[in-house]
């Protein structure tokens, strides 16, 4: 070990599937076999986590069911049904107090407005516990969810990622620390002055602003990234505190990443929370 990192401690994250990471571990018979859509479920293994002194959880989305041929995907539910994790984040916020509380959200087929706003409100809700994981969806079928007949081309969706994440920073940036001052003798509940405009006009997005929602206890939420091409990695290095890669090591990634920003990851099953909680550490990070 490094002696200069040798006082560094590792941060933990559980990433947890639907209906756990093998393709046919619903087929157990002490499986949570709708894990999916079990807030329960989900409840239970997120409070052993944090129990278990984890830093962050973490559940990965998409915007449309998996493509390919029916007969084999009925034999293989994962995310082909599951909550969507800005509804269901909020929810486990209530029923945990310290662990980190992390979900994607792509860049492609949603708008910088929604997703500042979400995330700040999960962020209030939480104590400061949000997490956004960035990504540029690689799925095809989502595009004819929106109206769109075509995917977008790789390094279009990137450069649309870049001018999303700095609009949606702007928008958390909308209004001070201190600006709601909430004051009935004065009868004065925010300083305007304190309210800024973002008056954001790019490439793709044209956002007025101001955020509807105050300023979250954490300034911005945390940022993670996944995607491991070159240009991913550019955009990782650009604005994100943590890295989510399937390369091992992360040098061979191309990325060295900070220590805040290196995540060791346990994969759980869908048995129950308490027989999961000794699974094995994956030291990788998904893409």
């Amino acid at each position: 070990m490094d002696k200069e990192r040798s006082g560094e401690r590792m941060k933990l994250g559980a990433f947890f599937h639907p209906t756990g990471n093998h393709v046919a571990a619903w087929l157990h018979p002490d499986a949570q076999i709708d894990a999916g859509t079990n807030f329960r479920h989900y409840a239970e293994i997120t409070q052993t986590a944090e129990r278990g002194k984890f830093d962050l959880m973490f559940v990965a989305d998409a915007v449309a069911t998996r493509d390919g041929k029916l007969e084999a995907l009925s034999r293989w539910p994962q995310y082909m049904a599951y909550f969507d994790p800005l509804t269901l984040l909020p929810a486990l916020a209530a029923v945990t107090t310290h662990i980190g509380l992390c979900a994607t959200a792509t860049t492609s087929y949603n708008e910088p407005y929604h997703i500042a706003r979400k995330f700040a409100s999960l962020d209030h809700i939480s104590g400061g516990r949000a997490g956004w994981n960035v990504v540029t969806s690689s799925n095809v079928s989502e595009a004819f969810n929106f109206g769109r007949e075509r995917h977008y081309e790789h390094d279009a969706r990137y450069d649309r990622a870049i001018e999303f994440v700095e609009v949606v920073k702007g928008l958390w940036d909308s209004w001070d620390d201190d600006a709601f001052v909430r004051d009935r003798k004065s009868e004065r509940y925010f300083d305007p002055v304190k309210l800024h405009y973002l008056n954001h006009k790019g490439k793709h997005f044209s956002v007025r602003g101001p955020l509807n929602v105050a300023r979250p206890p954490q300034g911005h939420p945390a940022l993670f990234q996944a995607g491991s091409s070159e240009i991913g990695r550019e955009v990782a290095a650009r604005f994100a505190g943590g890295v989510h890669t399937s390369a091992r090591p992360c040098q061979r990634a191309g990325i060295l990443p900070r220590p805040e920003g290196a995540h060791a990851k346990v994969r759980p099953s869908t048995g129950s929370a308490e027989s999961n909680a000794g699974s094995q550490c994956d030291r990788r990070a998904d893409p």
